[in-house]
């Protein structure tokens, strides 16, 4: 009789001793909750939550870049619209100002030379802008943001090289592309990114600047057509045709101001207004993935706290239980 009471104790303390540490394990593991203020520290504690946390963490660090990105892009194109308003001003003050108060191509040869002087340093202000930086990237160069985009060789203006009066092959120039990842599941397609699943912020200086001749001749590019201005005004002698000419190219200074305008800042400002509304969303998206994580990662301190106290109280419960149960097995078995 007396050994099989001490079978079933011992049966009892393997039972209660399993319940005490598994009272110990819970309040150990509240505790660490509460000090931590997260719902779990290792991978092998909740492997369905942390498989979960990776995964919006990792949407989170990209979403990060993509918002960098759009503010990198509209950081470029504040800095390519400035640029072209300073040409802008720069152009219309000189319709407004310098060529209203030219008595023209029959007056004297020095005359002419300090209206040339004069166009000489439009030109001049006119490639600085051009040739803007970003970030120590050329921001007119297209997806060439190394190489100096307009230069002034003798008479004549190029474009990376090429005179951009007769420049030879526009579309391998428009058809270059700088894509930058915003949020639009960038991918590639045999080699090449979708055009419609990234953000192009290559900015092509022809195609805001102008480039080619009309049917006169003259540059379609209002710095061309200054330096048109400029290579007339130089010369000693002016034609019946260089008096035509002159004409020919004060009038059409307005209109490639127009083009340019046109071109460039109507272009740009929707590309601004698109990464603006863009950034707005991955912001929006960014703030849902952090709450989604805090969800999923970290605890309410109060519930935490609740559950601690609750713990405290389930292994205090399980000592006194302990305290009866050793207490009446020990006088069972001295019985």
């Amino acid at each position: 009789m007396g050994a099989g009471m001490r079978i079933t104790t011992n049966a009892m303390i393997r039972k209660y001793s399993t319940n005490l540490n598994k009272a110990l394990g819970d309040l150990d593991a509240k505790r660490n909750t509460v000090s931590t203020n997260r719902n779990f520290n290792k991978i092998a504690e909740d492997p369905g939550a942390a498989m979960k946390s990776f995964k919006l963490r990792s949407n989170f660090a990209r979403t990060d870049v993509q918002i960098e990105n759009v503010k990198d892009s509209l950081a470029k194109f504040d800095e390519v619209t400035s640029n072209v308003l300073n040409c802008s001003k720069m152009a219309r003050q000189f319709i407004d100002i310098d060529l209203k108060g030219i008595s023209g191509p029959t007056s004297s040869y020095e005359t002419r030379q300090a209206f040339k002087q004069e166009v000489d340093e439009l030109i001049d202000s006119f490639l600085q802008q051009m040739n803007g930086k970003y970030n120590e990237n050329f921001i007119f160069g297209g997806a060439s943001t190394k190489e100096l985009p307009f230069e002034k060789k003798g008479n004549e203006i190029y474009y990376r090289g090429e005179p951009v009066n007769t420049i030879p092959d526009t579309h391998k120039y428009f058809s270059e592309h700088s894509y930058r990842d915003i949020g639009f599941g960038m991918k590639e397609k045999d080699g090449e990114i979708v055009s419609t699943s990234a953000f192009d912020t290559a900015v092509n200086g022809l195609d805001i600047f102008g480039y080619g001749t009309d049917a006169d001749g003259l540059p379609n590019n209002i710095v061309c057509l200054a330096q048109e201005l400029s290579n007339l005004l130089g010369k000693e002698e002016i034609t019946g045709s260089d008096a035509e000419k002159y004409d020919k190219i004060i009038d059409k200074f307005p209109d490639v101001l127009h083009d340019m305008i046109d071109n460039g800042l109507a272009a740009l400002g929707t590309k601004q207004a698109f990464l603006e509304k863009t950034e707005d969303q991955l912001t929006q998206t960014s703030q849902i993935l952090n709450e989604q994580i805090s969800n999923l990662d970290f605890c309410d301190p109060a519930e935490a706290i609740t559950n601690l106290m609750w713990s405290q109280y389930t292994y205090n419960a399980t000592l006194k239980v302990g305290n009866t149960l050793l207490s009446n097995s020990f006088i069972d078995f001295m019985s």
